[in-house]
């Protein structure tokens, strides 16, 4: 709370709880120095989330809040979110391998619509338990359409259907400035697959493309990386 020269904070894997993770939080809003804190895999649930969300909404100074492999649910999603709606320095939020579900990914969406500030964004899923959905893809799509801050969404591991992942295609049609997109392990098809090549034909932004894990044939695999030909562009598929 009193500190005046720590700028960077890396507690990773420690077993925290949420007891330390509110005192944290609560450090957080007096605090004016602090730009990088790393609370991957502390046990963290939703108390800690909510606490930290509060804590964004009057912090002005961090950049960087790695929330990785905790245990937080969609309650804490939706505080996040919320939060991130007025907070206008946060830079980087990873909230990949916790236990959310549609409720946070469209409330993520939603912030998305209004926040510019953001530039990246993990939620990448667990390897079971709860999954992002067809509807959080639609509304991440949606928000794509119109935010104008966003470099890198990380997605992998979501349970995305064909439909939802031909809106996140379309929306690369409009965005213009996504950089990076990561949909590994996510099972969709060739329909999925021709939607996305079509997408990166007109998009002029897009650098890197994450897509490990899917089954496109080789003909869907030739049109994408024809569609990125010429460009400096990093294509994993």
């Amino acid at each position: 709370k009193t500190n005046t020269t720590l700028q960077k904070l890396d507690v990773n894997i420690n077993e925290l709880g949420d007891e330390a993770g509110k005192a944290l939080a609560e450090a957080l809003k007096i605090n004016e120095t602090l730009q990088d804190l790393n609370l991957f895999g502390n046990e963290l649930g939703d108390e800690t989330g909510i606490a930290l969300a509060e804590a964004l909404k009057t912090n002005e100074t961090l950049q960087d809040l790695d929330l990785t492999a905790n245990e937080l649910g969609d309650e804490a999603g939706r505080a996040l979110a919320e939060a991130m709606k007025t907070n206008t320095t946060l830079r980087r939020l990873k909230l990949s391998r916790n236990n959310f579900g549609d409720e946070t990914g469209k409330a993520m969406a939603e912030m998305l619509m209004s926040n510019r500030s953001l530039r990246t964004l993990y939620l990448e899923s667990k390897l079971s338990g709860n999954q992002l959905g067809d509807e959080s893809a639609r509304a991440l799509a949606k928000a794509l359409m119109v935010n104008t801050a966003l470099e890198m969404l990380v997605l992998d591991r979501n349970e995305f259907g064909d439909e939802a992942a031909k809106t996140l295609a379309e929306a690369l049609k409009t965005n213009r400035t996504l950089k990076t997109l990561c949909l590994q392990g996510i099972q969709i098809s060739n329909v999925a697959g021709k939607a996305l090549a079509e997408a990166l034909k007109t998009n002029k932004t897009l650098e890197c493309l994450m897509l490990h894990g899917h089954k496109f044939n080789a003909k869907v695999k030739a049109a994408i990386r024809q569609a990125v030909a010429g460009k400096r562009f990093h294509l994993h598929i």
